[in-house]
């Protein structure tokens, strides 16, 4: 990696739709996105959301807020940083492996 190219950073993206599955969840990816692609998912409900981001190691304290804001303002996304092995343990981040 030269000095002109950063290490992305990562955003995860939370927000309330509508349907069976009325929890997006996505992952942003800023500064150098070569080789990185975010992958949306859905939730049925808060629990369920909760349960994956505990067992992808992410403290409730992390996230509390922006769930609790998309809950009182739906179709409003709220994100909050997470790491790269955070979002793949998530399953919302794909990297191409040819690189």
């Amino acid at each position: 990696m030269t000095d002109t190219e950063t290490m992305p950073s990562f955003l995860l993206n939370l927000r309330f739709d509508e349907g069976e599955e009325p929890i997006v969840v996505s992952c942003s990816i800023i500064g150098d996105t070569l080789g990185f692609r975010g992958v949306v998912r859905r939730f049925k409900n808060p629990e369920m959301l909760q349960s994956e981001l505990g067992s992808a190691g992410l403290r409730s304290e992390r996230y509390a807020a922006a769930l609790a804001a998309c809950a009182a303002d739906a179709g409003q996304t709220k994100s909050f940083p997470i790491e790269l092995n955070e979002a793949q343990k998530l399953s919302v981040i794909q990297i191409d492996s040819t690189e």
